[in-house]
């Protein structure tokens, strides 16, 4: 299982079809490719600093006229950061499009942690709606005022 944050967008009528699932811990698609996923999620940020971070391992492999493997071990170190930092970087772009955190959600795809998600939430509704015709704790019964 997989852990996920949820992010809704801040008093939003559609909150729940808006909502989006971040899974936590290490992401091969940023890592394998950077600038696609970048892209994907409209990380601009992210996407400079991937094309920085090319940029100098290019220009450290040319100037010191590294060979091959050692200049791809220098971009796969900085690729594997990409990798990692990926989840904080989805949920730093979407805090600042004013998306807040929800809670977090258990699954083994995103679908799933929706589900389980979504399902707490009617559960505790449910759980702390008042009965529709429950008596009010305390009160005499008709029967009890008769007397």
């Amino acid at each position: 299982m997989f852990l996920y944050s949820v992010y809704q967008p801040a008093g939003a009528p559609d909150a729940a079809e808006r909502s989006v699932f971040v899974r936590q811990g290490f992401d091969r698609l940023a890592f394998l490719l950077t600038p696609v996923w970048a892209l994907r999620h409209r990380l601009w940020r992210m996407l400079g600093l991937w094309a920085l971070w090319a940029v100098i391992v290019g220009v450290l492999a040319s100037t010191l006229r590294l060979d091959a493997a050692i200049a791809t071990l220098v971009y796969s170190l900085g690729a594997l950061a990409f990798g990692y930092e990926a989840d904080r970087a989805r949920e730093e772009a979407l805090s600042r499009r004013g998306m807040l955190l929800q809670g977090l959600s258990l699954g083994e795809t995103p679908r799933d942690a929706e589900r389980m998600f979504f399902d707490r939430i009617n559960a505790k509704m449910t759980q702390d709606a008042p009965m529709p015709f429950a008596p009010a704790p305390n009160t005499p019964s008709s029967q009890e005022q008769r007397l």
